[in-house]
């Protein structure tokens, strides 16, 4: 073989490469489809459960489905905890009066699914060939729309514009783009792999609940957090848990970095006279794990997280999972 055919046959593995890893990082830089189909919110969440379901959960005390969730999976064939594979929440007013968009993929028994709709709908309407389903829920207006045979999309907004934004961008990829602007512009500082992760953007809020000392959260007012979840490889091992506050300058983060030392040391001062009876021991230890740092315009919280608080977390996720099955119920 000449050496001009080796040169030849080294720069094409070189140019296949380069591509290659250009569309991994590519793609690799976009937000999950589930997230780039939803509204604009101060809040984002994203949970990637799939890696969770190799969790060994032998370990793990069952949670037995209230009633009105037992009914759900008899009328739907669904049950959360098993066939839910990611879901994707955008939400406005965070707290009590939220209004709240969300995407779940997984595996749906779509007859039963449309089926149990249509028993519950007030009224139905047809928008980008698409059906959405209008369900009155404590007195709100809970809208749904089976987008494919795995992807369902929920709102509960008085408008139907959040609806049928999320259904448009489902039928034209394009008008997505890179999702929401907290998506944008944070999801970047997500690490590679996170299962879970949130975006959530903290207003100013006068008269923040004081803490014993003088502390309170107000260090927290006009910054933009995101905190995201890695677990083990393996899944062996623990999980590793990291939040990043972004303010608007060095001084302020450095401000952020204190508040949080000081209520830390708050914190740990009361743990350790209360003793091994005031909390849970996992969570403790967690707490006691946790190490600060400023970079430039950001403080960095880190911290480890044991398999077993992970899944006390996702027990009382699926305890909490079940309360809008409660809509299950005839109106």
């Amino acid at each position: 073989m000449t050496i001009r055919r080796k040169l030849a046959i080294a720069g094409s593995c070189f140019l296949a490469a380069a591509i290659l890893t250009f569309g991994v990082v590519r793609w690799a830089s976009k937000p999950p489809q589930a997230v780039r189909l939803l509204p604009e919110g101060e809040l984002l969440v994203y949970v990637n459960l799939k890696p969770l379901h190799f969790f060994d959960s032998k370990t793990s005390n069952p949670v037995s489905p209230d009633p009105d969730y037992q009914a759900f999976i008899d009328q739907t064939n669904i049950q959360f905890e098993r066939d839910l594979d990611q879901v994707a929440i955008s939400m406005r007013n965070p707290g009590a009066e939220a209004e709240t968009s969300s995407i779940f993929r997984g595996r749906f028994d779509l007859n039963k699914l449309q089926s149990y709709l249509q028993k519950l709908a007030i009224s139905s309407e047809k928008y980008g060939e698409k059906t959405v389903f209008s369900i009155l829920h404590e007195g709100r207006t809970v809208r749904v729309c089976i987008l494919a045979d795995d992807e369902v999309a929920v709102t509960n907004m008085a408008s139907p514009e959040p609806m049928r934004s999320v259904i448009d961008k489902f039928r034209h990829p394009a008008r997505a783009g890179q999702g929401p602007f907290l998506a944008q512009s944070y999801y970047p500082y997500v690490p590679f792999f996170s299962a879970a992760w949130l975006v959530y953007r903290t207003p100013s809020q006068p008269g923040t609940t004081q803490l014993p000392e003088g502390l309170s959260f107000d260090f927290l007012q006009n910054t933009t957090g995101v905190v995201s979840l890695r677990l083990p490889l393996w899944f062996s091992g623990e999980c590793k848990l990291k939040a990043e506050v972004f303010t608007e300058n060095e001084a302020a983060a450095a401000e952020v970095a204190e508040s949080a030392h000081n209520y830390l040391s708050l914190y740990r001062s009361i743990a350790q006279s209360l003793g091994t009876k005031g909390s849970d021991r996992d969570i403790s230890k967690a707490f006691d794990s946790i190490q600060v740092e400023q970079k430039e315009n950001r403080a960095i919280f880190t911290t480890t997280i044991s398999q077993a608080s992970l899944k006390k977390l996702g027990s009382a996720a699926q305890i909490g999972i079940q309360e809008p099955s409660s809509s299950g119920k005839n109106p």
